[in-house]
């Protein structure tokens, strides 16, 4: 049996192996979007995406999301992998912090347009904006470490 502190490097490890995710919103009615991610030492999670897209409009209003991150395909007889996060999600304010996302965010994709930076949000040479969401909740998924039904929620 692992130890909490050990399913955290687990995790971190995972999440930084992976770099597309699907995040689950509520608002009138629950949105689902897939988007591509990077996370920081803390294992916040950061996005980008255009604040007048269904899911940043809900998020707006409604800050809880939910997110999977799966390796895709997985064979139904294959040791399964995958995430289910529940958190808090805020669009990222402020000019260090946004640098500090979007930095980080364009390095982890290898993303080497400069106009993805805190400068093209402001000349507007990019409709997107960073989101941070803060994990709440996580569930690991991980067959080679547990059985399945075994998988502990760690709660941060």
């Amino acid at each position: 049996m692992t130890t909490e502190k050990q399913d955290l490097v687990y995790i971190k490890d995972y999440l930084k192996f992976h770099f597309q995710m699907v995040i689950a919103t509520y608002g009138d009615f629950p949105w689902i979007a897939t988007v591509y991610y990077s996370i920081d030492d803390n294992m916040n999670i950061y996005f980008l995406t255009s604040p007048k897209t269904i899911h940043a409009q809900q998020i707006k209003s409604n800050p809880k999301v939910a997110i999977a991150i799966a390796d895709s395909p997985q064979s139904p007889n294959s040791q399964k992998k995958g995430l289910q996060i529940y958190g808090l999600c805020e669009e990222v304010t402020g000019m260090r912090k946004i640098t500090h996302a979007i930095t980080l965010w364009t390095k982890t994709l290898n993303v080497t347009d400069k106009n993805y930076s805190y400068q093209g949000m402001v000349k507007k040479t990019i409709s997107g904006r960073m989101y941070k969401v803060t994990p709440q909740k996580i569930k690991f998924f991980n067959e080679e470490l547990w059985e399945e039904g075994q998988e502990k929620l760690i709660e941060l």
